[in-house]
């Protein structure tokens, strides 16, 4: 498993469609904030006006374009800037929308409807990753970026017919070509920003990245940074430069983060003892594990999963 996938499979990273729509001018809907997920909307038809909160510009989406949000922050969709705008709840109420096919809401004019497929992905309150930390307010990928990649261009056709059909694996499919387009916006925007640290920028490093995914294919070997720099193929002492300038993190400091995170994922998941645990993820001392856990989130591994079966009952 690659080390992009390795990293949405810990944090449960799952795509969710809301809804297709079918708005019609003069329309506005006001989407709420929403912690641990990422937002996005496609535009399939039409064209539509967006503007983030805490932004004092907004944007307008044409046919093709894609709007991520990353940390789920309100936002405000219309046909145009001045349009007046109501709650998403109170919009969906008006329109008589059950949950089920096109959502239809606006006004009378029928010409130029804007038809979006909105959904969000999330993921497991319990996990963080910089891949998803470190990235902006809103990301946008224009169609002229998109048709760069042809296969863009299918995944999102696919997703559009996926989202209107019911068939067998339609929820595995959908999950799946929602991952796609996330990893391309987030591609996208790396690329056009110029970026010139941050993790999305170190796995696509050719030297930082090998020692990435040797890494994550064998997180519980003893790593060292001379052996992380041997992956590499770098000193020791240019690894760790190079890995702290681009990934914003010393590497060791990214192993650890990365074994808590795992172990975090055990104790809630299997029935393994912490002992056990704890060697699983790279340590040879329980009390040097439970140090570790403690200080990265306050509590010790055993009352972690304590609560943790609580909060499931």
């Amino acid at each position: 498993m690659d080390t992009i996938s390795d990293i949405l499979d810990t944090l449960k990273f799952k795509g969710c469609i809301y809804f297709t729509t079918d708005f019609s001018a003069p329309w506005g809907i006001r989407v709420p904030d929403f912690k641990r997920v990422v937002r996005f909307h496609i535009v399939t038809s039409g064209q539509c006006w967006v503007k983030i909160a805490g932004h004092s510009e907004g944007t307008t989406l044409s046919p093709g374009d894609i709007i991520v949000i990353p940390h789920g922050a309100a936002h405000t969709l219309s046909d145009k800037a001045e349009s007046p705008v109501l709650p998403l709840d109170d919009a969906i109420e008006v329109s008589g929308y059950q949950g089920t096919g096109v959502f239809k809401f606006g006004g009378d004019e029928q010409l130029n409807n804007v038809e979006l497929i909105c959904g969000h992905f999330e993921f497991d309150q319990n996990f963080r990753h910089a891949l998803i930390e470190q990235l902006p307010d809103l990301i946008v990928v224009k169609n002229n970026e998109a048709m760069k990649y042809p296969w863009l261009g299918d995944s999102i056709r696919s997703l559009s017919y996926e989202t209107q059909v019911k068939r067998i694996g339609n929820d595995a499919v959908i999950k799946r070509l929602s991952e796609i387009i996330f990893i391309h916006a987030i591609r996208a925007w790396s690329e056009r920003t110029e970026q010139t640290e941050g993790f999305l920028l170190a796995v696509s490093d050719q030297k930082l990245g090998k020692s990435l995914q040797a890494f994550h294919a064998d997180p519980a070997r003893r790593w060292t940074l001379n052996e992380l720099a041997v992956e590499a193929g770098l000193s020791r002492t240019v690894f760790a430069q190079r890995f702290k300038d681009v990934a914003g993190m010393p590497a060791m400091q990214y192993v650890t983060e990365w074994r808590a995170q795992q172990s975090q994922k055990l104790l809630l998941e299997s029935s393994r003892s912490v002992e056990e645990i704890a060697e699983i993820v790279g340590y040879d001392s329980l009390a040097a594990f439970s140090r570790m856990f403690k200080k990265l989130f306050g509590i010790g591994p055993g009352m972690f999963r304590r609560r943790g079966k609580e909060d499931k009952s």
